[in-house]
């Protein structure tokens, strides 16, 4: 008879010990697993504001009324609620990148076609003239039309030498530096033609290009300095 009860008692400890396991399994894990926190936001740049104060003021003031009916909204239409939040919250980023502010972000952000913004903020990143080159030949396709052999667009060969020697001595772009020709040729191509070309550059590259992309093909342009086949 005892024989056969510790056969019976090995047989449950053989069956029950797994379970054992798994609960003292899950148990050390509730207790050594850290309660996941929210990371505090880094603490914001000075900034020195590029609009009037009392212009930014009364445009945050009128955004804040655009919100005034949350409450009411979000119980009877959350989701004419939530839109209506959305896009109140967008202006509300645009009004605050118009007056100076540079996001932590701003790598990674499309430029837009605010050519001044985009001079005050490029400073933030560093370009890469080897990804500027990819992103030109590949991606971009730039070098299809800016080419000597096409005709189609100045070549890319001695395009900073252009800028130096020609394109800023042109009553057309007075004050220009070379970055601010660059940018303003990528996002505004429509603004200055050169002279024996007609405009067939995209117009969407400011949809396309985030700020790290525009340093890297400016990168790569400044670095076609050698002498023009024009």
């Amino acid at each position: 008879m005892s024989k056969l009860k510790n056969l019976l008692s090995l047989q449950m400890s053989t069956y029950t010990a797994p379970l054992w396991l798994m609960l003292l399994f899950f148990s050390l894990t509730a207790q050594t697993t850290p309660t996941p926190t929210l990371e505090p936001s880094p603490t914001p740049r000075p900034v020195d504001l590029t609009c009037d104060l009392l212009e930014l003021q009364q445009k945050q003031a009128e955004l804040a009324v655009a919100l005034g009916s949350f409450d009411s909204d979000a119980e009877s239409n959350p989701g004419a609620a939530l839109d209506n939040l959305f896009k109140v919250g967008a202006a509300y980023q645009e009004l605050a990148l118009s007056c100076g502010y540079i996001p932590a972000d701003i790598a990674t952000r499309f430029i837009g076609t605010d050519v001044e913004r985009i001079l005050s903020t490029l400073g933030e990143v560093f370009g890469d003239p080897i990804n500027g080159q990819v992103l030109y030949n590949g991606e971009l396709g730039c070098s299809g039309c800016h080419s000597a052999d096409t005709n189609v667009a100045p070549p890319t060969e001695g395009t900073y030498t252009r800028i130096l020697d020609e394109r800023l001595h042109d009553p057309l772009l007075p004050d220009y530096t070379p970055e601010h020709y660059l940018i303003e040729s990528i996002v505004l191509p429509g603004n200055y033609v050169v002279e024996g070309y007609t405009n067939v550059m995209p117009n969407n590259f400011s949809e396309r290009l985030t700020l790290q992309d525009l340093a890297d093909l400016i990168a790569y342009l400044e670095s076609q300095d050698g002498a023009s086949p024009e």
